[in-house]
């Protein structure tokens, strides 16, 4: 069967971001040439057993790009069957012609890394993009015609107030994207924002979290946007497909430097550094960094776990059986509970997403 999936990682910032354990890199233009040179090459390897219905490039940056080197890619892309093509872009790198290009390839969902409206807030998290940049190339991808957008943002920044994000909020609803992402910042080994911490000069405030992501569900919800996952807002009808295929645990095959697939009873990483990715391909040989078999206790863990983070929840039958007396107390503190043969979290499980997961894995 044909792996209906598809996530291609783009290793390439401008900057790195303060808070950000994605692996990405600078790159020359020599530097991505060949990574495209190796992509292609890995793409090759799956030669017809790629139908994606959905496919993700993620990075990274992958708007950061030539045009001519990301057209390479779109050129061999097996997207005839993809109904949802998302393309995460950084406010500084989207242009007019970066945006036909993809418009021309059957690109239809464009994520678009905003993070705050606020300038200050901007540069104390180390984004090299503006304000005024973001509205613009938000305003250049309506133009291209464009008709599904994600903005991402995100709270618990460093010197960020109740009234930053609300401001945030506000600003982004005027803009009307059809799709919103909110994430509280997590505090990760090998950021700059982690060391920090170990210093001492950032202090999270759990508290005034908790108060972010209640008033950012409140909000989001008076605008018409419906939350479906604990981190994502949609209109009605545009939920990401591609994202909502991980968490219900289907199959999915990754390209690039660090790039995870999990095709059958097998799940592997590339190895995440794009010089040993490149040398790899170009001696036939996969670079990974790991494999790993996935039985079907390991699935049916990931898959509860994840399912609770959605809205929708979880299918009983996968359930009966495996996990009663944490579904017991789960249903007794109120943090989850059965509907039309699901179980879902409460309004209460969603805040406690974190802890309602790990009872499965």
């Amino acid at each position: 069967m044909a792996v209906e999936h598809l996530y291609v990682h783009v290793p390439f910032c401008a900057a790195k971001c303060h808070y950000c354990a994605f692996y990405s890199e600078a790159g020359s233009t020599e530097k991505m040439g060949d990574y495209v040179d190796a992509l292609l090459l890995e793409l090759d390897r799956y030669a017809g057993q790629l139908a994606p219905k959905t496919i993700f490039f993620g990075g990274g940056t992958p708007s950061l790009l030539p045009a001519s080197l990301m057209r390479r890619i779109l050129e061999k892309i097996p997207a005839a069957s993809a109904r949802e093509w998302t393309i995460e872009c950084n406010p500084s790198t989207v242009s007019t012609e970066k945006a036909k290009l993809f418009r021309e390839f059957g690109v239809n969902r464009i994520s678009m890394g905003v993070q705050a409206l606020d300038d200050e807030l901007l540069d104390v998290i180390g984004r090299v993009h503006s304000v005024e940049a973001a509205t613009k190339s938000y305003r250049q991808l309506r133009e291209a015609g464009f008709e599904n957008i994600n903005l991402d943002l995100m709270f618990g920044l460093p010197g960020q107030t109740m009234a930053h994000w609300r401001n945030t909020l506000q600003r982004v609803i005027e803009l009307q994207p059809e799709h919103v992402s909110t994430y509280c910042l997590i505090l990760e080994e090998d950021t700059h924002f982690w060391s920090l911490l170990q210093q001492g000069h950032l202090k999270p405030d759990e508290e005034l979290e908790l108060r972010m992501y209640q008033f950012a569900m409140e909000t989001l919800a008076a605008a018409g946007y419906r939350q479906y996952e604990i981190s994502n807002f949609a209109k009605p009808g545009r939920e990401c497909a591609h994202n909502i295929a991980y968490w219900e645990g289907k199959e999915y095959a990754g390209l690039g430097p660090s790039a995870c697939s999990t095709v059958g009873a097998r799940r592997w990483q590339n190895i995440p550094d794009t010089n040993r990715y490149v040398a790899g391909m170009r001696a036939g040989n996969p670079a990974l960094a790991s494999v790993e078999e996935m039985t079907s206790e390991l699935r049916a863990a990931e898959r509860a776990a994840f399912g609770m983070r959605m809205n929708a929840g979880v299918p009983a039958e996968l359930l009966r059986g495996r996990w009663d007396k944490q579904i017991a107390e789960l249903l007794s503190a109120e943090l989850v509970h059965w509907r039309d043969g699901r179980l879902q979290p409460t309004p209460r499980g969603i805040l406690f997403a974190d802890e309602v997961a790990s009872e499965f894995v």
